[in-house]
């Protein structure tokens, strides 16, 4: 990522569906809990089946008032690109 911060995507699966995911590395996010809401999201609209995963990412956060440092909703829709159990 820009500026030397690293974000990873960890999924587990069972069978063929992703039944968790979870956002490691070094950085940031405001406030701290929103993190896990993020990544609740992210499962419940299983954003790696969707064409626009960024904007969704964006919309958001945006409406929650979250706040990334290290890494963008970009980045996090690349990581999900793909993704599959």
């Amino acid at each position: 990522m820009p500026g030397g911060k690293t974000v990873a995507l960890k999924y587990e699966c069972q069978g063929d569906q992703v039944v968790s995911l979870r956002l490691s590395g070094d950085f940031f996010f405001h406030p701290e809990e929103g993190l896990e809401l993020l990544e609740e999201f992210m499962l419940r609209e299983r954003l790696w089946e969707s064409t626009d995963a960024e904007a969704a990412i964006v919309r958001f956060m945006e409406e929650q008032g979250f706040r990334p440092v290290g890494f963008g909703p970009a980045d996090l829709a690349y990581l999900l690109r793909g993704l599959r159990c």
